[in-house]
C-alpha cells in the first residue's frame, strides 16, 4: 500500500505545480504570486492536508517572490531569458504534467483504486 500512497500524493502535488505554474503562466499584470500560490494550494491539497501541514504552506505562501523575480529566476543563462520564452515554457511543463497526471489517474482507475 505504500507505493500507492507515495503515488497519489505525487499526484496530488503534481496537481498543484502545475496549476501554480498556469498561474504564473496567465498571471499578466499582477505582480504579488502570494494569493495565486494559496489559490492553487487551496484547489489541490489543502482538503488533503492536516493543520500543521496547511501552516507550512500558508508560511511558504507569503515568501513566493514577484512575478517579475520569479521569471528572471525561471530564464537560462544563455538562452533567451524574456518573460515570453520562460512563459511558453511554464504552459509546454504545465501541459507535459499534466499527461503524467493523466496516466496516474487511468492507473489508479483500471486498478479500482479511485475511492
Amino acid at each position: 500500500h505504500s507505493a500507492t500512497v507515495a503515488l497519489l500524493w505525487l499526484y496530488r502535488e503534481l496537481g498543484f505545480v502545475k496549476e501554480f505554474m498556469l498561474s504564473i503562466a496567465e498571471a499578466a499584470g499582477v505582480s504579488q504570486m502570494g494569493a495565486r500560490f494559496g489559490e492553487c494550494y487551496d484547489r489541490t491539497l489543502r482538503p488533503h492536508h492536516s493543520m500543521m501541514s496547511r501552516s507550512i504552506y500558508t508560511m511558504a505562501g507569503k515568501a513566493i517572490p514577484y512575478r517579475e523575480d520569479m521569471l528572471r529566476a525561471l530564464g537560462h543563462d544563455g538562452y533567451d531569458n524574456t518573460d515570453t520564452a520562460v512563459l511558453t515554457d511554464l504552459k509546454t511543463y504545465a501541459k507535459a504534467i499534466d499527461t503524467t497526471i493523466k496516466y496516474i489517474e487511468s492507473f489508479y482507475a483500471n486498478n479500482k483504486l479511485l475511492s
